[in-house]
């Protein structure tokens, strides 16, 4: 007979389930965009950006301030309501944003906001910013975006928090010979005059401003369906072959989505992209992905033997965000795990169930091996913790957000069982599509799906920072045989580091008598 005890004490107390008046953020929420439309004019030579946007709003309180976020830009003019009153505006730049003040307060109620503005496309990957890169025929130009966390702001004036979701039409005017690709398809296309041409895309659903994407160049792409959606790679002109591999990836990562979150893929089309050099990994812009170059292409005469795995677990990262982050969006930065821990999760498990010869959950293990020694000094930071604006957010992306998260998501998953576990992820899915979430949220959803108390097990192991040793002490009463289990916060580098408790699930059963060799 087995008796196990195990010596442990409350976690933290959870946080509240989503809430948008209390969700952080410095905007208030007073005024909510609806839609937007926007057109933007990018002058590649000079690197300048005019634009100009209708934004349908939601006043929710009578006002006559509205405060957005803009950066880096002049906003020329701002009307409500095709010019029955026009804004004085007051730019704050520490603060990123814009202050619209009218004559009269805005009464509660649907309202159309007009703002003329210009920029700056940058040479680095933030905003709308420009790429280089030489060819056979010379150095050619290609202008792409990345809008997280905080970025929207550059490019046109907005609400640029991640609560503040709505849809967004975009036109861009740029040369005859581009390609233009952003979250949606092509609506139409005009010739403005001999060099350039004005391309309008399909309105998006409602998202957060981060996950707006434009790209534009030389570019030609490689595509197929799958269960009704265009799926395509973009490249430079002259390397659209080497998408290939990845394209047959996100064909079949697509078909395995949709059916492990029962909702299928919203959206009508899904591009990958790939960027020429200068660009930070990959971002999940939805429904046109954007990539560095050399981690999605493949050259079978030079790419590595290892390229195919790299490129593949990346993908499934990316695509699996369709959902974790795009669909789904945390309420604010502090949730930032709820995007990346569950992608990081979710690119193992993918790829383990299509390629078992690769060994990702093996080879993961250094991954999680290098955030629990992070976890374990003093100065480590929760998963979970008070984020103030947009640039402390840019911190979180690391190996506590994205491996020890994903370690704990892989731990949930074996408490509840595998079915259990989906079963919960798909009614969280349902429950808050086109929304945004907090922890809590996911809390709720997988202990209605299990009937075990996810909240008290997991919240320490989100909320605190610190990796739990437990210590296994065994004995014998006759026939019965003693486990007690005891835990103690393990620390590198010291013991001045504050004592933590967690709730650790334990699996129970019966020992097994060895053999003699």
């Amino acid at each position: 007979m087995l008796v196990i005890a195990l010596v442990a004490v409350n976690g933290a107390a959870a946080e509240p389930a989503f809430s948008f008046d209390t969700t952080p953020g410095k905007l208030p929420k007073t005024v909510v965009p609806i839609h937007y439309a926007i057109e933007l004019k990018p002058n590649l030579e000079n690197l300048t950006l005019a634009g100009s946007e209708v934004v349908d709003i939601e006043v929710r309180e009578p006002t006559a301030r509205l405060v957005l976020n803009a950066e880096n830009m002049t906003l020329s003019s701002a009307t409500i309501d095709d010019g029955a009153q026009s804004a004085r505006i007051a730019l704050d730049n520490d603060a990123e944003t814009a202050t619209l003040t009218f004559p009269q307060p805005l009464t509660v109620g649907r309202h159309q906001l007009r703002i003329a503005f210009t920029g700056r496309i940058a040479k680095s990957d933030s905003g709308l910013y420009v790429v280089d890169y030489p060819t056979d025929k010379g150095s050619k130009r290609m202008i792409s975006s990345h809008l997280a966390p905080g970025d929207a702001r550059r490019v046109f004036p907005c609400w640029d928090e991640p609560a503040f979701k709505a849809t967004f039409a975009l036109t861009v005017t740029v040369p005859r010979a581009f390609l233009a690709v952003s979250n949606m398809p092509v609506a139409r296309e005009e010739a403005v005059n001999a060099t350039s041409k004005r391309v309008s895309f399909l309105p998006t659903p409602k998202m957060s401003s981060y996950l707006v994407q434009l790209t534009a160049g030389e570019l030609e792409q490689i595509s197929a369906e799958v269960d009704g959606v265009a799926v395509s790679v973009i490249t430079i002109a002259g390397k659209r072959a080497q998408g290939r591999f990845a394209l047959d990836s996100a064909l079949e990562l697509l078909r395995y989505f949709n059916d492990y979150f029962a909702i299928r893929y919203p959206l009508p089309k899904l591009d990958l992209i790939a960027v020429p050099h200068g660009y930070v990994t990959a971002m999940e812009h939805w429904g046109a992905i954007t990539f560095r170059e050399s981690l999605l292409l493949f050259d079978p005469a030079a790419s590595a033997g290892t390229a195919r795995r790299n490129i593949f677990v990346l993908i499934a990262h990316e695509i699996s965000h369709q959902w974790f982050g795009n669909l789904v969006t945390m309420g604010w930065w502090n949730n930032l795990w709820l995007n990346e821990g569950f992608a990081t999760w979710m690119e193992a498990k993918a790829t383990e169930h299509f390629h078992p010869q690769w060994q990702t959950w093996l080879n993961g293990g250094e991954h999680k091996q290098s955030a629990m020694s992070q976890d374990a000094r003093g100065t480590a930071h929760p998963i979970q913790q008070p984020v103030a604006d947009e640039s402390a957010a840019s911190a979180m992306f690391d190996g506590i957000t994205y491996y020890k998260a994903a370690a704990i998501v892989r731990m949930l998953e074996s408490y509840l069982g595998e079915d259990a576990f989906r079963a919960g992820l798909r009614r969280y899915m349902a429950e808050h599509a086109y929304g945004n979430t907090t922890t809590a949220d996911l809390w709720q959803a997988l202990e209605a799906a299990s009937g075990k108390p996810v909240a008290v097990v997991a919240a320490a192991f989100i909320e605190q920072p610190g990796v739990p040793l437990v210590v296994g002490e065994t004995s014998c009463a006759g026939e019965e045989q003693r486990i007690v289990l005891r835990q103690e916060r393990f620390i590198i580098g010291g013991p001045d580091a504050a004592p933590r408790r967690w709730q650790v699930p334990v699996a129970a059963g019966p020992l097994r008598a060895s053999r003699a060799p």
